[in-house]
This record gives structure tokens, C-alpha cells and sequence, in this order.
């Protein structure tokens, strides 16, 4: 199996997803959940129309006289309604319901949250911040976990060839989520920030194990040409990396389909990371580790 022979179609293919990434993230942008863009979620279920009042004119007028706010309800599953706004207090969504209990023979509250601006900028902040320290902590770690490796490597080859990985997977899925942010209406919230995290830690141990057998086939094999190690030690591991990244993937497939809509964007951004953090561990670590060594040697 001669998968680094044809290394540079799949950095081809790698570069061409990125600007792709970077051009939908760059025209589509993202919608934010409250987490990270502060307000107010209100959900209700509301039942019985008393003199034939029309459920989302009413939620809208609700929300006009009691805090003078536009907004635009969207219906979720039957009498349940769902409104984003921005952010009002606890007295205000009771007020809000009194009304609509004018209007229905139920009005009731099923969920609210309310997240003020100043905090959902710091948890902005500390997402990003736990991104980098993450990926730079993976890379760091690699890079000790590897410190007695053959020449031409070196730990730190190991460890860079491993951080151009990850970031590879997270600019490919923040760029497919903003298309599903776009199209969709999946929200950037804590349990993306809690995915993309996860991703790093999938992406990291596939590459682990082909790295791993990459060090042992340089030890065992010492004055062979890297290439030759590098594709016999991809050949020996790819199997396995497929076989294990198969079995989550039908788990979170099944999540996707009957987990029901609070789960579906989580666990769509989990499947997406997890096909591309197999890819890059075969097609894109390896490679720059490759490329890295024969660089030593010239």
C-alpha cells in the first residue's frame, strides 16, 4: 500500500478543503447561541386559543408590551414554541406568560435561559484559550512522549507533524459547520466548543498509533529509506484506525438520526471531526512527518 506515493494529491485535496473552510467561514459566518452571544431563550407550550388568537402574533405581542422587543417565534414539535431574544430578566418572562395566559387556555414555561453579554464575552474567550492550550499541550506532550526517536526524526518532528493535523481538522470542520450554521441554523455554543475539543483528542490518538509504529519500524529497521517506513508502518496500522474510527462513527450516526434536535448538531459536528481527524492522521500527519525527516536529511 504505497498511500505516501501519492502524498501530494492528498495535500491537494487537504489544501482545497481548507480555503473551502476558510471561504464559508469567511461569507457565512456563524450563528451563535446565547452561551456566546448573550440574551435570552424562552421556549412555552401554548394550547387552547381563547377567541381565536393566533399563536405567534400573539407570542410577538407578548413580547412588544411587556419589554417592547421584536422577535420571532419558532415553532419546535406541536403547541411548543421556541424565541430568542435579546436578554430580559425573570420578571419579564413572567409578565410575558401572564399575558399569553390571557390569550390561552395553557401558557407555560418549558425552558429559559438568559446569559448576560459581559459573560458569554469571557466564556468567548476562555473557549478559544482552551482550543490553543489543548492543541499546543498535544504538541508539547508528543513531543516528550517521543524524545528517544531514531534519526533522521526527531520528538519534535513528531510533535509539529501532529499539531499541522489537528489544526487541519479544525479549520475543516469550524468551515462545515458554518455552512450548517448557514443552511441549518446550527448554533456556535458550549457543546460545539465541547466537540471541537473532543475532536482533538480523537484526531491525536490515531496519529499516536501510527506514530508509535513508525518509531518502532525506524528501531527495527535502522539505514532503511524513510519513505519505505513510513508507508509500511501506515500499511500496518490503517486498518485498525478505520476499524476503531467505524464503530464510533455508527454510534454517532444513531445519535445523529433518533437523538433528537438538542443532540443533532453536537453529535453532526462529532461525526464530521471524526472522519476528518482518521483522514488526517493517515493522509496529512504522516506526510509532513515525512517530509520533515527527508528535510533533516538533506
Amino acid at each position: 500500500m504505497n498511500i505516501l506515493g501519492a502524498r501530494k494529491i492528498w495535500l491537494i485535496v487537504s489544501l482545497v478543503l481548507i480555503l473551502s473552510s476558510i471561504t464559508s467561514i469567511s461569507v457565512f459566518g456563524y450563528r451563535t447561541g446565547i452561551d456566546f452571544a448573550g440574551g435570552t431563550n424562552l421556549e412555552v407550550q401554548l394550547a387552547g386559543p381563547k377567541d381565536g388568537a393566533e399563536v405567534k402574533p400573539a407570542i410577538i405581542e407578548a413580547y412588544k408590551q411587556v419589554v417592547g422587543l421584536d422577535v420571532a417565534p419558532q415553532s419546535t414539535e406541536g403547541d411548543r414554541y421556541f424565541i430568542r431574544s435579546a436578554q430580559i430578566d425573570n420578571q419579564n418572562k413572567n409578565d410575558i406568560l401572564a399575558f399569553l395566559q390571557t390569550k390561552f387556555d395553557e401558557a407555560s414555561e418549558l425552558r429559559f435561559e438568559s446569559v448576560d453579554p459581559t459573560i458569554s464575552a469571557d466564556i468567548v474567550r476562555k473557549a478559544i484559550l482552551a482550543v490553543i492550550i489543548a492543541a499546543l499541550g498535544i504538541m508539547l506532550y508528543l513531543a516528550y512522549a517521543f524524545r528517544r526517536v531514531p534519526k533522521p526524526l526527531t520528538s519534535w518532528d513528531f510533535g509539529f507533524g501532529a499539531l499541522v493535523a489537528l489544526v487541519h481538522d479544525v479549520i475543516i470542520l469550524l468551515g462545515a459547520y458554518s455552512v450548517m450554521s448557514h443552511y441549518f441554523g446550527a448554533e456556535v455554543d458550549g457543546m460545539f466548543i465541547a466537540a471541537l475539543l473532543t475532536l482533538l483528542g480523537f484526531s491525536v490518538h490515531d496519529t499516536i498509533v501510527t506514530f508509535d509504529r513508525i518509531r518502532e519500524n525506524l528501531r527495527r529497521r535502522a539505514g532503511e529509506d524513510l519513505i519505505t517506513i513510513c508507508n509500511d508502518s501506515i500499511s500496518e496500522t490503517v486498518v485498525r484506525s478505520i476499524n476503531t474510527s467505524f464503530t464510533v462513527v455508527l454510534v454517532l450516526l444513531a445519535m445523529t438520526l433518533f437523538g433528537g434536535a438538542t443532540l443533532k448538531f453536537f453529535t453532526l459536528a462529532l461525526l464530521i471531526g471524526i472522519v476528518i481527524g482518521t483522514y488526517s492522521s493517515i493522509f496529512i500527519a504522516a506526510p509532513i512527518l515525512l517530509w520533515m525527516g527527508r528535510r533533516r536529511e538533506r
